[in-house]
């Protein structure tokens, strides 16, 4: 049959109308049912598709460091990880370097040629402060030294090739533990950053700030005490330091006046003496011009150090890491880090006068009682907030001009039967207008810093627990109280023992204890100095002879603890007068003693009523006395009094 053309149009357009009906309809034809080999074909397709999305094997790849690296060594870890209350002496594993350096490694697996690495380290993920290196195509591995403390890092490796370079990245944190121990030699490798604590009030100390240290010249030891290389592009080109503060002597230090870093333009020298020393008042001039350094910004960085940097840079480093509010915990660890150096073991317990010094200062915290110590040395409020402002990070501006004023010591118990004026010591000079006492006005008078009440005006109030105001000139308050009791509360022994110091290497004391009039705990230090109590050395004997004619003889021939000062000094019986918990007690450091006498019997006598006055208690000790008579060496035993 024969179909035109058009017949022929028309037949095609209605079968592709047709197709789009039957494809529209899906309930009229139903699709072919899946075969077992449609399914799997389909599944194969998948895995493909998820392989070819999966990332390529990296050419280069940084080994894994551990979300929080620690770059000090495993000994020094274990004993920080091992709180507060560790004993040092059990990490330390005759290790003379502090400090470890963190090693980043990387593999290449590429199969074209390295030319050479790109190696960079950066405080920033995009990496716009990082350090580069460039490395030998056959270097792996790269050290960092001096990481600040408790801070992300991000490193980044890059291959370079004849082609495109390839890299990879990684982040680590340096730990918050402990302080940040640097590497840059000097004697006896003992150097540390004072930044990077979180202070009690949640402020943190900046680092790169303060640095204490060992001796930085050759003057200890000329053949090791120099920095090395490392040591000085850090510390005079990295951070730039602009202050040495020497606690030397010219005799330790070469007689050098001058600073030892390059970068510096300031050096002081101040032979202060450590530990109890810091508290003598032939130091404070010392103390005040050392702690004035760290008050002036223009001062900073600031290195101090004395040569070992252990006892006498401990100490300042003590103070003014509690001004800054960081927990007695951590100042001591500070001080115990040293045992991990050349210098060898340094145990809290030496570190303790200082703490024990500070506690007789008012205040709530352990900042508050450092910054009454510094106020007492001749230090200005002002003086001290930029110290906490420069260090913490703080508003140099936001020192409120309100005069305040605090005594150093706010309670007193007053023996009515024994009088005595009462004296009243200012921090700072302030002239005061008005004292109430109960409430009643009483005279007074005032000489600087000092301010007393007459015994008779004492006792024209009675007896009892009072509070006293004391009103001064430009308006400004402050409280104290006065306990007045008839008792006498001065008479009578409480407890004669001796006792070995900490260790056999150190002192050995002899407690003679009566009461006294210091309570609440809180504990004082009186030294004998010849400026202070005079008659205390010339009248205690030991074996029939004073103290006085001890310390002036020559102990050479003798083993001696080591006592702060010269060599001299070392030789000498100090004597201190501690009052705690009711109770005054005579304390001989006699380090030499159990030499000097040979297997003697020891026997300690007063032979003259001697009195003394401090924070307006008055003080007895009865003459006519022996308190020690004893053959059993220097170990803890007591004794009746006799």
């Amino acid at each position: 049959m024969k179909i035109s053309c058009k017949n022929s149009f028309l037949i095609r357009l209605l079968a592709v109308f047709l197709m789009i009906a039957v494809l529209n309809l899906p309930g009229c034809v139903q699709p072919p049912a899946e075969t077992e080999s449609d399914t799997a074909a389909v599944t194969e397709t998948e895995i493909q598709t998820e392989q070819e999305t999966e990332e390529a094997p990296k050419e280069i790849a940084i080994r894994p460091l551990g979300e929080v690296v620690y770059p000090y060594i495993d000994s020094v870890r274990a004993y920080l990880e091992a709180g507060q209350d560790a004993a040092v002496s059990d990490y330390t594993d005759g290790s003379d370097d502090q400090h470890k350096d963190i090693v980043v490694e990387w593999d290449y697996t590429g199969e074209e040629d390295v030319l050479s690495y790109i190696f960079e380290y950066s405080l920033n993920g995009d990496f716009s402060d990082a350090v580069s290196a460039k490395l030998t195509a056959s270097t792996t591995k790269r050290r960092l030294t001096n990481l600040l403390k408790s801070t992300e890092y991000h490193v980044r490796v890059t291959a370079v090739r004849e082609s495109s370079g390839v890299s990879d990245t990684a982040s680590f944190t340096t730990t918050s533990l402990g302080p940040r121990i640097l590497n840059v030699g000097g004697y006896d490798g003992n150097v540390r950053d004072l930044g990077g604590y979180v202070t009690q009030d949640g402020h943190t100390v900046l680092q790169n700030k303060v640095f204490r240290g060992s001796a930085l010249d050759n003057c200890v030891d000329a053949n090791h005490s120099t920095l090395h290389s490392v040591g000085k592009k850090f510390l005079n080109e990295e951070v730039g330091v602009k202050t040495e503060i020497d606690l030397r002597g010219t005799s330790e230090n070469c007689g050098r006046t001058t600073p030892a870093l390059t970068s510096a333009e300031n050096y002081l020298q101040a032979a202060v003496i450590n530990f109890h020393g810091a508290f003598y008042s032939e130091q404070a001039s010392l103390y005040l011009k050392v702690f004035r350094v760290f008050a002036d910004e223009d001062n900073y960085p600031i290195y101090f150090h004395c040569a070992a940097g252990a006892d006498r840079t401990g100490t300042v480093a003590a103070i003014l890491l509690a001004l800054l509010g960081v927990s007695r915990g951590e100042i001591e660890q500070d001080f115990e880090i040293t045992s991990f150096s050349k210098v060898g073991l340094r145990q809290k317990a030496k570190l303790s006068p200082v703490f024990t010094n500070l506690q007789r200062y008012n205040g709530d915290t352990l900042s508050e009682k450092a910054e009454n110590y510094l106020l007492s040395i001749g230090m200005t409020r002002q003086e001290i907030y930029n110290i906490k402002a420069i260090m913490l990070g703080l508003d140099p501006g936001a020192q409120t001009e309100e005069t305040t004023y605090e005594l150093k010591v706010r309670e007193f118990l007053y023996s009515a039967s024994k009088g005595g004026d009462i004296k009243l010591t200012l921090l700072e000079e302030a002239e005061a207008e008005k004292i109430t006492l109960g409430g009643t006005e009483v005279p007074f008078s005032q000489n600087g810093k000092d301010i007393f009440i007459k015994e008779n005006d004492i006792g024209s109030v009675g007896s009892g627990s009072f509070t006293g105001t004391v009103t001064f000139k430009d308006g400004g308050k402050l409280d104290f109280r006065l306990i007045a009791d008839e008792a006498d509360i001065t008479d009578g022994l409480a407890v004669t023992h001796l006792s070995a110091g900490p260790s056999a290497g150190y002192y050995t004391y002899v407690f003679m204890s009566y009461p006294c009039g210091i309570f609440d705990g809180i504990e004082y230090h009186f030294h004998s100095r010849p400026d202070e109590f005079p008659d205390v050395e010339s009248n205690i004997f030991i074996n029939g002879v004073s103290v006085k004619e001890l310390n002036g003889q020559d102990m050479s021939k003798y083993k001696f603890a080591e006592y702060p000062g010269n060599s001299i000094e070392r030789h000498k019986v100090p004597v201190d007068i501690l009052c705690r918990d009711n109770t005054v007690t005579l304390l001989l450091h006699t380090g030499w003693l159990s030499e000097y006498l040979n297997g003697r019997e020891m026997e300690i006598t007063v032979t003259k009523d001697l009195e003394f006055e401090n924070k307006g208690v008055r003080f007895f000790l009865s003459k006519d006395k022996t308190f020690v008579n004893s053959k059993t060496g220097f170990h803890e035993t007591e004794t009746d009094p006799s």
